[in-house]
C-alpha cells in the first residue's frame, strides 16, 4: 500500500487516468488530492465522479471546489438556472469568469440524483487532512496560512475555511517543525522557470508545492508520500502562460 497525493487537477481528466496508470494505482493505495479537481479543464464532472465513485481517493477542498458546492446549492436548493442568473448575481459572475462556466454547463447537463450526490459528497470533504506516514508528519492543505497562523503553535483546525483554500504561502514558509506541508493553489511555475512543470520544494524539504500547472499546459505532478517519489505526466491542455 502506497499513499500518493495530487492537486489542482482541474478537469484534466484524461492526464489524471495516465498518472493512475503510471503509478500502478490499485485498490489496495490511497490518493488525497489537495483541492481544485474542477473548472478551467475540459472534464471536471468526470473526473469529479471517478474520484466519488473510488473508496481509495480522497478530496480535501479548494477554492474551486468550494465554488462548485455554491453551484450545486443554487441547482438544487434554489431552483435557479445559474447561466441564466450570471448577468445580475456578482458572484456567480466573477465565478464563471474564472474557468467555472465549462464546469456549470456539464453540471446542468446531470440528472437530479447525480447533482445531489456531488453537492453531498462536497458538504463532506475536509478542509485539511493529516496523515502520518511510515512515523513521517504531513499535513494537506489547498493553499496555504495567513501571517497570524505562521508559528509553530498554530492548531489547524482553528483556521478558517477561507485562508486554507485561499491564502498563498511562500516557497519555504512551513511553521511547523515536525510535519511536512503539502500545498497546490499556486502553479509552481510561478516561484520561477525552474519549477517550470515540476513540484517546488521548499528549503529543508519541509514543504511541498505540487500544482505542477497541468490546465496551464506544463504538467500533472504526484508525490508519492511513502518515499516521497516524484511522477509527472505532461499535460494535453495547451500553454496559457
Amino acid at each position: 500500500m502506497s499513499i500518493y497525493v495530487m492537486s489542482d487537477i482541474h478537469g484534466c481528466y484524461d492526464e489524471f487516468m495516465q498518472m493512475l496508470d503510471l503509478i500502478s494505482f490499485s485498490d489496495y493505495d490511497e490518493l488525497w488530492i489537495v483541492g481544485d479537481v474542477c473548472d478551467r479543464g475540459p472534464k471536471s464532472m468526470e473526473l469529479l465522479q471517478k474520484i466519488i465513485s473510488s473508496k481509495n481517493m480522497h478530496l480535501v477542498m479548494g477554492n474551486h471546489d468550494v465554488w462548485l458546492l455554491k453551484y450545486a446549492q443554487y441547482m438544487i436548493d434554489c431552483k435557479r438556472d445559474f447561466r441564466a442568473q450570471r448577468a445580475d448575481d456578482d458572484y456567480l459572475r466573477w465565478t464563471l469568469r474564472n474557468g467555472g462556466l465549462i464546469t456549470a454547463d456539464q453540471f446542468m447537463d446531470l440528472d437530479y440524483h447525480e447533482c445531489y450526490d456531488i453537492k453531498l459528497y462536497l458538504e463532506n470533504c475536509p478542509y485539511y487532512k493529516e496523515l502520518t506516514v511510515h512515523g513521517k508528519k504531513f499535513l494537506l492543505v489547498h493553499a496555504g496560512l495567513s501571517e497570524e497562523y505562521m508559528k509553530p503553535t498554530t492548531v489547524i483546525a482553528s483556521v478558517p475555511h477561507h485562508t486554507l483554500i485561499w491564502e498563498k504561502i511562500g516557497l519555504d514558509a512551513n511553521p511547523f517543525n515536525d510535519t511536512t506541508m503539502i500545498v497546490g493553489h499556486t502553479p509552481t511555475f510561478r516561484y520561477g522557470d525552474e519549477y517550470r512543470g515540476k513540484i517546488a520544494i521548499g528549503k529543508n524539504k519541509q514543504i511541498y508545492h505540487i500544482d505542477c500547472g497541468c490546465v496551464f499546459g506544463k504538467s500533472l505532478g504526484c508525490l508519492r508520500l511513502d518515499d516521497l517519489k516524484e511522477f509527472y505526466i505532461p499535460s494535453l491542455q495547451p500553454d496559457r502562460t
